[in-house]
């Protein structure tokens, strides 16, 4: 029979793709035939070996990518194909022949070898894949289905709701666990998943941990799609801002400034428009924070923020068009962010790094921690950076994460007109953006897709209509909430929206009447005496050599990319070695390999497979060769940051005042 070992089919060989194809069909032909032979035999032994090398080799048909223009070139070869596929298509018929059979009872199964190994057949979908693919336990009792899956290569196994499970079954005790461990699997998360429990009274926290398991590779999905659409502009951005990131404290000069402080969080949500007037009583007794788009509600009530945060790469100048800025202690800037918004009128800023590797490379020269790690916005931004600063009570305002009579922000906001309206389809698309919205959107950046509609908790009671990606943040802040719990107040003032567990929910006049009876303290000194201790022109000085050591450091990864590349097939003993020098020379530019990310994932994938040589070589050099794009996309930038820094040290030497502001 076929060897049922996925082989993906090296790039730019043409007609690669349809032999791989040919190939798998007809070994899953070949695997139905014995299966069918089997079950007229009635071999249930010999069935289970057929039927689990069918999973297999249908897996490995997943894998298989056609190489640009392949197909259009095929010839011959797609006759071949074609053929194949008659085959394969009967042997699929048997399968689901198979796998309609009627069975026992879980229960009664698990009585013999021979009924667990029938069990354990029947977890596992027609198409399966043992390296990446997901296997949960629900309670104990099913621990011989996971000893027969782990020998037939099960590498995946999770168990909850019992601890009798023998490794490599990894056990997790609630829901949340079962979130945080999917979360780790990458760059191969498991595209399939399959769970099954003994005991009814279960049920519950089987479909909650199905739930929590999907929301986990939601979570490494949306990171993902995150990086692949703002990596660069993150790159191109952050070295435009350097000069920025020396003249102005980051938010780790702040310190401990602020522990015990109040802050109050103003999201831009429908709901805002009912308290917002309230806050103007908060000035003085709370720090209040805003974001680029609730920075316009807040000033039309007469509110003036404390602080104004902005995270987003994308270029929201229109969120600040007709705000007065010169009352604000600060603008907090992420590092990535558009280098015009540290050109706004604000008297002082500050600097984050809000999206940790990719940001952090940044603030080495200084040997800052800058990280305020949020959960995809500006919201969840907010939140780490209050309790980074040890503030609290830390309350919100306008955190709707709904969309009650279809208002998705707050009607002063810049686009209070837009508008979410759920489909036919049951999805969710939002219309009515501003003229400013539009025009970011045409300079680039990834569209608002259409999402699914979800209904989440009311902070009343009930449901509200909301979102895929409100509930996505809606869970960071409910995981927040049970990590600080006993430690930290939140307080969900929104009075109106969805409720989130473990924060309070009170009135917000209710809150302020406790914050008011405080002692009064004001933000813009104390930010004011932070950038009086910070040396910016040392600051320069110190990252423009730290920058030109990047670009030598890249310079020197280019080369190397460019060797392994040269050797990759002409000279084996000189690949490892010039692998192991790439390696070496990328282990401190972790941030210019996330540019990278799809082809390290798709190389890694190609790796946990027995295949031909030049398959491995395949993978090896699409790597390389992306490893080398993403160098060069980052080397201009880093290059020319060093210069701008280390000219500006030239003039500060010079006797100028430095750098400017």
């Amino acid at each position: 029979m076929a060897d049922p070992t996925p082989t993906p089919a090296p790039a730019g060989s043409a007609g690669a793709t349809l032999q791989a194809w040919t190939d798998h069909l007809v070994a899953l032909t070949e695997a139905g035939e014995a299966l069918s032979q089997a079950i007229v035999a009635g071999d249930v032994i010999a069935a289970l070996a057929a039927a689990h090398q069918t999973r297999v080799i249908r897996a490995s048909l997943h894998r298989v990518e056609p190489g640009a223009g392949e197909l259009e070139q095929a010839g011959p070869a797609l006759g071949a194909a074609q053929r194949a596929l008659v085959g394969a298509r009967g042997a699929e018929a048997v399968v689901e022949r198979w796998r309609s059979r009627p069975l026992p009872a879980d229960a009664e199964l698990l009585r013999s070898p021979l009924g667990v190994a029938c069990l354990a057949d029947a977890m596992l979908p027609a198409v399966w894949d043992v390296e990446t693919d997901l296997v949960v336990f629900v309670g104990p009792g099913l621990e011989p289905v996971a000893e027969i899956l782990g020998a037939l290569g099960q590498v995946r196994m999770m168990a909850i709701g019992a601890t009798s499970y023998p490794a490599p079954v990894l056990t997790v005790t609630e829901a949340t666990e079962a979130t945080l461990a999917v979360r780790t699997m990458d760059p191969c998360p498991p595209t399939r998943l399959t769970l099954r429990g003994l005991d009814a009274d279960l049920r519950g926290l089987a479909d909650a941990t199905t739930e929590a398991i999907h929301a986990g590779l939601s979570d490494l999905r949306i990171h993902r799609n995150t990086v692949t659409a703002f990596s660069r502009t993150w790159i191109a951005q952050g070295a435009a801002n350097l000069p920025h990131i020396a003249r102005w404290p980051s938010i780790a000069a702040v310190g401990d400034r602020f522990a015990g402080k109040p802050m109050i969080i103003c999201a831009p949500g429908p709901s805002l428009a009912g308290n917002v007037a309230q806050l103007r009583a908060a000035r003085g007794h709370a720090i209040i924070t805003a974001f680029s788009h609730s920075l316009r509600p807040l000033l039309a009530a007469g509110v003036v923020p404390d602080l104004v945060l902005t995270v987003d790469p994308q270029d929201v100048r229109y969120h600040f068009e007709g705000c007065d800025l010169s009352g604000v202690a600060a603008v907090v800037n992420g590092a990535t962010v558009h280098p015009e918004l540290f050109a706004l009128g604000a008297p002082r800023y500050l600097t984050l790094a809000a999206n940790a590797a990719l940001d952090d490379w940044m603030y080495a020269a200084f040997g800052e921690n800058a990280q305020a790690p949020g959960g995809g916005s500006v919201a969840t931004s907010a939140l780490s950076l209050a309790m980074r600063w040890g503030c609290d009570p830390i309350a919100f305002v306008g955190l709707d994460l709904s969309f009650a009579g279809g208002r998705y922000y707050v009607p002063t906001s810049c686009d209070g007109e837009a508008r979410a309206v759920v489909g036919a389809d049951g999805t969710v698309k939002v219309e009515g953006w501003s003229a400013g919205f539009t025009e970011m959107k045409a300079a680039g950046g990834p569209a608002a897709p259409r999402e699914r509609a979800i209904e989440l908790p009311g902070y009343y009671g009930g449901t509200v209509p909301s979102s895929f990606m409100f509930t996505m943040f809606h869970r960071w802040f409910v995981e927040q909430a049970a990590r600080v719990a006993g430690t930290v107040q939140l307080i969900n003032c929104t009075e109106g929206g969805a409720y989130i567990e473990g924060m309070a929910h009170r009135p917000l006049a209710e809150l302020l009447a406790e914050l008011t009876a405080q002692p009064r303290f004001d933000v813009a000194t104390t930010l004011a005496e932070v950038g009086a201790g910070i040396d910016p022109i040392a600051r320069s000085r110190r990252l423009a050599r730290h920058m030109s050591q990047m670009a030598r450091r890249l310079r020197r990864a280019d080369a190397l990319a460019q060797a392994c590349l040269q050797a990759a097939g002409q000279d084996p003993d000189g690949l490892v070695l010039a692998e192991g020098r790439l390696r070496r020379a990328l282990a401190p530019l972790g941030w210019v390999a996330m540019l990278a990310q799809r082809e390290i994932a798709r190389a890694h994938q190609v790796a946990t497979y027995e295949a031909p040589e030049e398959v491995y070589l395949a993978a090896s050099r699409r790597l390389f060769e992306s490893v080398q794009d993403s160098v060069r996309t980052a080397l201009p930038f880093t290059a020319a940051a060093a210069r701008a820094l280390a000219s500006r040290g030239r003039v500060a030497r010079g006797g100028s005042h430095g750098i400017a502001p």
